[in-house]
């Protein structure tokens, strides 16, 4: 549908154009459906690759979606698809793709609900080609509790203008402050932890990577809880995430960041099987051997949202013969630069993984949620611990910059960096 079509349908309906807010991409606080515009919420735009986006909007029941997308900050001229019915099935959103999009780009989007004013305007930053040597910078960090809203630890998120932001999973506490057991529940934990106004500016300005672990279900759960395919379905009804159609459950999968980086994002809780001494399953881990064995990143980010070392059976401590199997693919393949990314110990860690020949592990959070009072941060394994503040990790590559190194900065809910260091690719 090209702009001139859309305003006559708009006119049509009798409905006035809105003025633009502002440049900024920042969006408006939306805890229930606007009237004017029919949306409720803030969009989330995720799964970026060079050319395309998923773009997640929640609107009123039965209403119909377009969106619109442009280069020009102000959509004063604009692209639009759609329209797109809301899924009743999955708590009245939407999930919608961008593609043939151009790589390195910024690019301005909003919702538009048919027979009302077009929403605001917000943005995200397409990945740069494999071959492009373009600086990459995003933050990471996991765990956000609805009891400790609300979440200012995103303002300084936001404030570090990342490319992208990575969240290593506990997305929501489903077995806290009431534990959610219907569908419907879990939809409502995530709606109070989207309803916070500091997230919602954030997912403004940016996209988003996510992975999920066990409090999206209920604590250290395993894979035959009946209660995993209701959070697994409610956690992709709320985030903007690439479905596999031959696999619509799957949740791990990669992406690549100019010649800087690449992401693994895996999923640690679909796949456990205590009996086989398995956190991954055979396809997910023939995956990640054959994926990071032909990336030609200078950085492998592996997101596993448990960390790779300490805190007991419920982490890849209580899967030691397969953490063994991965590390040493790692080591026999002689891959260069991989970095783990995790979170869930609630605390800013680096951790040099025993019997790695090296590898760090860094662990970034809680992003809002309790902190760790209970790990003991003077373990040999430990590089840098702390766990007086929420946190979330920087971490920034430019490959144009010699030596080529992985800047990590730990950054706490005030903007200030109380660590940092830098990580070779060797």
């Amino acid at each position: 549908m090209t702009r001139r079509e859309f305003l006559r349908l708009v006119g049509s309906a009798g409905v006035a154009m809105p003025a633009l807010i502002g440049q900024s991409g920042c969006a408006p606080t939306l805890t229930r459906t606007d009237t004017s515009t029919g949306l409720s919420l803030c969009y989330v735009a995720g799964d970026v690759t060079p050319d395309g986006a998923m773009v997640w909007l929640r609107a009123e029941p039965n209403s119909q979606v377009f969106l619109h997308y442009s280069k020009e900050p102000s959509l004063s001229d604009f692209a639009s698809i759609g329209p797109f019915p809301v899924d009743r099935d999955a708590d009245d959103t939407a999930l919608i793709k961008l593609e043939k999009l151009q790589p390195a780009t910024t690019y301005y989007y909003r919702g538009a609900v048919t027979g009302k004013q077009p929403g605001y305007i917000a943005r995200f930053v397409t990945a740069p080609k494999p071959d492009d040597a373009a600086k990459v910078s995003f933050c990471c960090g996991g765990d956000t509790r609805e009891s400790y809203k609300p979440f200012t630890v995103m303002n300084a998120v936001r404030a570090q203008h990342p490319d992208f932001f990575l969240h290593l999973g506990d997305t929501i506490y489903a077995d806290r402050g009431g534990n959610a057991r219907q569908l419907t529940e879990f939809w409502a934990k995530y709606r109070a932890n989207r309803d916070d106004a500091a997230t919602q500016l954030c997912f403004g300005e940016s996209s988003t990577y996510v992975i999920w672990d066990d409090h999206e279900v209920v604590d250290n759960y395993l894979p035959g809880n009946p209660l995993a395919p209701i959070g697994r379905k409610a956690f992709l009804d709320y985030w903007p995430i690439r479905r596999d159609p031959n696999e619509p459950e799957r949740i791990y999968r990669s992406f690549r960041w100019g010649k800087a980086l690449e992401l693994f994002l895996l999923d640690t809780r679909q796949y456990r099987d205590r009996k086989q001494g398995t956190m991954l399953g055979k396809t997910q881990k023939e995956w990640l051997f054959e994926a990071i064995s032909r990336s030609e990143a200078i950085f492998k980010f592996i997101a596993t949202s448990v960390p790779m070392a300490g805190g007991g059976s419920d982490r890849w401590d209580g899967y030691p013969r397969e953490r063994a199997e991965i590390l040493g693919y790692i080591r026999g393949k002689k891959i260069t630069g991989v970095i783990f990314l995790s979170a869930d110990l609630h605390c800013a860690a680096i951790t040099r993984i025993p019997k790695s020949s090296g590898l760090r592990d860094i662990t970034a959070g809680p992003l809002a949620g309790p902190l760790n009072r209970i790990t003991n941060g003077t373990a040999s394994r430990f590089e840098f611990f702390l766990a007086e503040n929420f946190n979330f990790a920087k971490i920034t590559v430019d490959p144009k910059v010699e030596p080529v190194q992985a800047l990590v900065e730990f950054i706490d809910q005030d903007n200030r960096v109380f660590h940092s260091t830098k990580i070779k690719p060797a």
